[in-house]
């Protein structure tokens, strides 16, 4: 049986990778940071490097 240890942040626009230990769960999903995990409030975007979701 393989584990999963990282996935696709669950944000639809986000392309960040994220461990399930430093992910943000909300809602049964896995983000990689507060603004993907609040929607992107203010259009804010998560702010990682190469990655322009908002």
């Amino acid at each position: 049986m393989t584990t999963v240890t990282s996935m696709k942040c669950a944000c639809e626009t986000c392309l960040c990778i994220v461990t399930l230990e430093d992910a943000i769960e909300k809602n049964s999903k896995y983000y990689c940071c507060e603004a993907c995990a609040n929607g992107h409030v203010g259009a804010q975007g998560c702010g990682h490097k190469g990655c322009t979701c908002n």
